[in-house]
């Protein structure tokens, strides 16, 4: 056998088996197919190793479901203070959205683990010391950052923009759907809603979607704040 035939036999070596290699491998899945595809048996598949193997890594699935938020927060660029309270809390609340936007299917991961993660803190920090600075009450301001949490959540999970867990067939069989659906009402009854029955099911620019709810709540809390009256 020739040196080039067996370089070309030789396996393919897998990367080591670790923690955040499960969990990588987790995310892709939960991205493409959604969470429910997320079990240790496929992900075990997956990796070519036993169930068992999982289990040094996670081991219960609690334990791997925040892996999976551990690792979107992983990717958030904690961004600076300007001394601007509003500017830093757009840019808080931008940084967090950043982050799960490829990860729609994880968003509700993320939520749980806000609190234990070193940048799930570091936002929430700069929430509540950001609303604290426009004289907001330990209360208010508490409550207006879970707000701003799950304003996050909203946006990215939208069903104008997430479309995880779905083959691009079914998804265009979901809108043509909705789109239908829209169109069928009474034009009379309903004329602004049949007029703007494409752009309620296609969003044709996601930015603009995700830049409008970003304002929008950087708006309603500079309305509110104390020390802007």
């Amino acid at each position: 056998m020739s040196a080039k035939t067996k370089a070309a036999t030789r396996p393919v070596a897998r990367p080591a088996l670790s923690r955040e290699v499960v969990a990588d491998r987790a995310v892709e899945l939960a991205d493409i197919e959604g969470l429910e595809a997320v079990t240790v048996r496929r992900l075990a598949t997956e990796l070519g190793v036993t169930p068992m193997a999982l289990y040094w890594h996670f081991r219960t699935k609690e334990e791997l479901l925040a892996g999976l938020g551990d690792r979107v927060l992983d990717s958030v660029r904690v961004p600076e203070a300007t001394g601007d309270w509003a500017a830093d809390l757009r840019t808080a609340l931008v940084a967090l959205i950043a982050a799960m936007r490829p990860h729609p299917q994880l968003a509700d991961l993320v939520a749980e683990r806000m609190l234990q993660h070193p940048h799930g803190r570091d936002l929430t920090e700069i929430a509540l010391g950001t609303l604290a600075d426009a004289g907001f009450a330990p209360a208010p301001a508490s409550y207006l950052a879970m707000l701003a949490l799950r304003t996050a959540i909203a946006l990215v999970t939208g069903d104008q923009v997430d479309d995880s867990g779905m083959t691009a067939e079914e998804r265009e069989e979901q809108q043509r759907r909705k789109t239908a659906m829209i169109r069928s009402l009474p034009p009379k009854q309903y004329p602004a809603l049949v007029a703007h029955a494409d752009a309620m099911t296609y969003c044709s620019d996601v930015d603009m979607f995700f830049e409008l709810g970003v304002d929008h709540y950087i708006a309603g809390v500079k309305g509110m704040a104390p020390l802007s009256r």
